[in-house]
């Protein structure tokens, strides 16, 4: 976004210099301000999404501590009046912390659905979020019951304890979807695809018309689907084999057997599958 703008920038500062009043001109200031305000936007998206991770992990730090305030074994063995109203104070603050985490993450959640599969990293970032305020509340919640076994009531706060029993299973659950989602995207975008066969199988298969490789019409039954991230080797079971697809060349190489079959041996599968997701190898 930044690069096309000063590309933009340069060129209107270009136009400038011939006359504003050129069409030329007057249609680039127009995608100029375009731009401007769409990345103006999106980094303000980005203060925000900043600011709202930052919320949640400081309350996180200031629950911890004020955990550490609550002493339920006092030295006397029993609570007076003013330790139980210090109590009642401190757990109301972690109900309201636990609440306003609670609140920033689902405008994560809103945004994260906004972007749809593009920002897979503020996904990962909810999920271990999430999981951490599950944490939170439930140590809040047995703090609260065995502050109450211990009688010091806390009347004022059962319904938000009723809200964190029903909250940290609705976020069980939330989390546990989320989780899955980026599983999911994951395994899409290390899932690739290869296929062998001679000239005349792959011309059959509609993948190769006129000496050039074609995918567009190409029948995916006729490939292997696997995890790029667990393939690192290729049997062609023919003693002379070559990649149609583009793959860097760096990135893999041909060992042959004692058997003289070859078999393809992927050295780096990143820099491999970088330019395609598609392999065809063809043997003779």
């Amino acid at each position: 976004m930044k690069k096309k703008l000063v590309l933009i920038v340069a060129s209107v500062l270009a136009l400038a210099s011939c006359g504003k009043n050129s069409k030329s001109y007057k249609d680039l200031k127009v995608q100029y301000d375009s731009i401007a305000l769409v990345n103006e936007q999106y980094e303000e998206d980005l203060r925000e999404t900043d600011s709202l991770v930052a919320t949640v992990l400081t309350n996180f730090q200031e629950i911890s501590a004020v955990k550490g305030m609550i002493n339920v074994n006092p030295m006397s063995g029993d609570f007076k009046k003013t330790d139980k109203d210090r109590i009642r104070d401190n757990m109301q603050l972690l109900a309201d912390k636990l609440q306003a985490s609670s609140d920033a993450l689902k405008k994560l959640e809103e945004k994260a659905a906004s972007t749809g599969k593009e920002n897979n990293r503020l996904r990962q970032t909810i999920v271990a979020l999430s999981k951490q305020l599950n944490e939170q509340k439930k140590l809040v919640v047995e703090l609260t019951e065995e502050l109450e076994r211990k009688n010091v009531a806390i009347g004022s706060l059962d319904a938000v304890i009723n809200n964190l029993y029903t909250d940290k299973n609705a976020l069980k659950e939330a989390t546990a979807k989320q989780a899955e989602a980026i599983a999911a995207q994951d395994r899409e975008l290390n899932t690739v695809r290869f296929c062998i066969g001679t000239a005349k199988d792959l011309k059959d298969m509609n993948l190769l018309k006129n000496g050039k490789v074609v995918t567009s019409d190409a029948n995916m039954n006729y490939f292997t689907t696997t995890d790029k991230r667990e393939l690192n080797a290729i049997p062609t079971m023919a003693k002379r084999a070559k990649l149609l697809t583009l793959h860097p060349a760096d990135a893999y190489e041909f060992v042959r057997g004692d058997d003289k079959m070859v078999t393809l041996n992927i050295k780096d599968p990143e820099a491999f599958w970088s330019n395609s997701r598609i392999l065809i190898i063809q043997v003779d």
